[in-house]
């Protein structure tokens, strides 16, 4: 009998986060990576969760 261990899955690294959209504060709630475009998971200000590229968000200051 093997024991399985359980894993969180993997949300990027970037997962959790604030960060500047046009302006506008939204989180980043899940990143993928591989090939291609850095695409993530972004939750706004008005609840609406939007797949964009993570290019272009800015860190707030």
């Amino acid at each position: 009998m093997t024991a399985q261990r359980a894993q969180a899955p993997d949300r990027g690294a970037c997962a959790g986060r604030s960060y500047l959209e046009r302006g506008q504060l939204v989180t980043v709630e899940r990143g993928w990576r591989g090939k291609g475009p850095r695409n993530v998971l972004i939750r706004r200000a008005d609840g609406t969760r939007v797949v964009r590229p993570f290019r272009g968000l800015r860190v707030p200051r």
